[in-house]
């Protein structure tokens, strides 16, 4: 019986951790009235079974598991991550776990299932750390991304340009800015979490000491947070953004999780059996260095949440759209950018309060071999108007995004491109 149940404490162990040292203390315990206790135990801690305990956001097939928080994630197809050195998340006591403002999205980070080890800022088992190829400009801020998928559920990638996520799926985005002391702080938390009823989101304060993060109830945000120049968006913000891509997520599809991306990669989604229908997903941007710069820059910070023609995109009644849709990916001439920008003259609603040259008539979105007259660039040197690109959640210009879109613009040559307009 001591051989049986030793067994089960090795096979167990790598699932959950717990059952691994229960198998053991039964071995001291054989013959003592809890022989019909002990094969119950077998029966439902066997992992074998497919069967057994199992923590918010892990399985016996998850597939995925959280690494230590220092060496990026780790997916190895296993399970949903005990015995990979991660802490399974519990409800902690003494903090606030109310959810007044949706009924579901609690006050405190600490209750949302991100962390394991809140003290250590080690996040829980199942919840997975990654880093897109192409990254959104936020000021410079440091950022870390982490996903946690259902156990036992997958990313439908049937449609590489509009991944649906299952419910249960929750993001997490942490920002780290620069203080006062010139030393990077922790600034918010954000939160997305799909329910029945479609996303909610919000996001998370942390204190001035870094000892808590609590959510954010007003509806004014938080500008300059703490003196840094941070700002933290509304919910209306969070939505005006987040509402332009089909299933809400930016920053997650074939292109920003291929080549380039780091941690949860598509490649490690497929392997770990989290998402179907990514056979299809080996997509590259076309072009040479610096069309591919740009291109996926545009589709990062431009396209994905506003310049494309989805029904809710902020920025579809301009007719520029700037997201990399799989189906154009065939060359650079049969991308949105080129298609819906070049030698095009700004809708017109296009906003140019700010700009040196405020006559419409002087700009095109795309002009090629001249970005001076080109739009696109003009707006991505503006700040503090209501034209600026991003249109939200910047107060300082993106240098390296700036000369990425420039370069391409002056090395438009006309054996690649239309010649430019009169």
């Amino acid at each position: 019986m001591a051989i049986l149940f030793d067994g089960i404490a090795r096979r167990a162990a790598p699932r959950a951790p717990f059952c691994g040292r229960i198998a053991r203390m039964l071995i001291r315990v054989v013959g003592k009235g809890t022989f019909l206790f002990a094969l119950l135990f077998a029966a439902a801690c066997d992992p074998g079974n497919g069967e057994g305990p199992a923590g918010p956001g892990t399985g016996s097939g998850g597939g995925a598991t959280a690494g230590d928080g220092g060496g990026g994630t780790q997916v190895d197809g296993s399970g949903g991550g005990p015995g990979s050195g991660c802490t399974e998340f519990v409800m902690p006591t003494g903090v606030n776990c109310d959810a007044p403002i949706d009924g579901a999205l609690p006050v405190d980070l600490r209750c949302t299932g991100l962390y394991g080890d809140f003290d250590r800022r080690e996040p829980a088992c199942g919840v997975l750390e990654y880093k897109p190829a192409i990254e959104l400009w936020s000021d410079g801020a440091a950022k870390r991304r982490w996903v946690s998928i259902p156990a036992g559920q997958k990313v439908d990638a049937s449609n590489p340009d509009a991944f649906v996520y299952p419910e249960g799926t929750q993001f997490w985005k942490e920002f780290q800015v620069q203080g006062a002391d010139g030393a990077m702080r922790l600034a918010e938390t954000r939160l997305l979490r799909k329910t029945p009823d479609g996303w909610l989101y919000t996001s998370y304060v942390w204190s001035e000491d870094g000892r808590e993060a609590i959510q954010m109830q007003n509806d004014t945000g938080v500008v300059d947070l703490y003196g840094t120049g941070h700002t933290v968006p509304t919910r209306d913000q969070c939505k005006e953004c987040h509402s332009g891509r089909g299933d809400y997520v930016l920053g997650w599809d074939a292109l920003m999780l291929g080549p380039g991306a780091e941690g949860l990669t598509r490649e490690k989604l497929v392997e770990a059996g989290l998402m179907d229908g990514g056979s299809h997903l080996a997509l590259s941007i076309p072009g040479d260095e610096v069309e591919r710069l740009a291109l996926g820059y545009m589709h990062a910070n431009c396209g994905v949440s506003c310049h494309n023609d989805s029904v809710d995109a902020p920025a579809r009644d301009t007719g520029l759209y700037l997201r990399l849709e799989a189906a154009d990916l065939g060359s650079v001439a049969t991308t949105d950018a080129v298609t819906t920008g070049i030698n095009r003259r700004p809708a017109d609603n296009a906003k140019y309060e700010g700009l040196e040259n405020t006559d419409p008539s002087y700009w095109y979105d795309i002009r090629p071999g001249d970005p001076a007259r080109s739009l696109l660039v003009a707006r991505q040197e503006l700040r503090g108007f209501e034209g600026q690109m991003p249109r939200i959640g910047t107060h300082k210009v993106d240098e390296a995004g700036v000369q990425a879109v420039v370069r391409w613009i002056e090395g438009m040559t006309e054996a690649s491109y239309p010649p430019p307009g009169p």
